[in-house]
């Protein structure tokens, strides 16, 4: 990255929101050597981890969107900085994953389009990388936010 990112500074500024939160957690933070990848912020926290993901992860994009905006402040640019909490992305997207495959594969065999549930534009990006190794489908995505979402159809 061209700006210097101070993991340790990252970590406090989590540990502080946490904090007033009242939610006892351990923060570990990596920087990537990929600079688009950014910065990855890994909380644990016992059963009160659910109050920092929220109803259908909502609180911890308002988390992340937080944190992003004090790790950046005074940078010419935004640090791409991602957080997670007991692994709750990892295990979405590994569950995201798996449905786009089986929804490719019945699009396949029917040769009918589907539309998917609105997403995130995290989630969205996730599904056009996915889908891209298929040949005979393509995805686009339509609507407007909040509401965008993937129609994945044959070719």
């Amino acid at each position: 990255m061209n700006q210097a990112v101070d993991r340790e500074h990252i970590a406090e500024i989590v540990r502080t929101i946490t904090g007033y939160l009242q939610i006892p957690c351990e923060v570990s933070v990596a920087v990537a050597e990929n600079e688009s990848s950014g910065v990855s912020v890994n909380l644990t926290a016992a059963e009160d981890g659910k109050y920092l993901i929220g109803k259908g992860g909502q609180n911890l994009r308002a988390l992340e969107t937080v944190v992003r905006g004090m790790v950046s402040r005074g940078l010419s640019r935004p640090v791409p900085l991602t957080v997670d909490v007991n692994d709750y992305r990892k295990q979405q997207e590994e569950e995201l994953v798996g449905r786009i495959h089986e929804i490719a594969g019945r699009v396949r065999d029917t040769r009918k389009a589907e539309a998917l549930d609105p997403m995130t534009a995290y989630e969205r990006r996730i599904v056009h990388t996915e889908l891209a190794v298929y040949h005979d489908i393509v995805s686009e995505s339509v609507g407007q936010e909040p509401y965008r979402r993937v129609v994945i159809r044959p070719v």
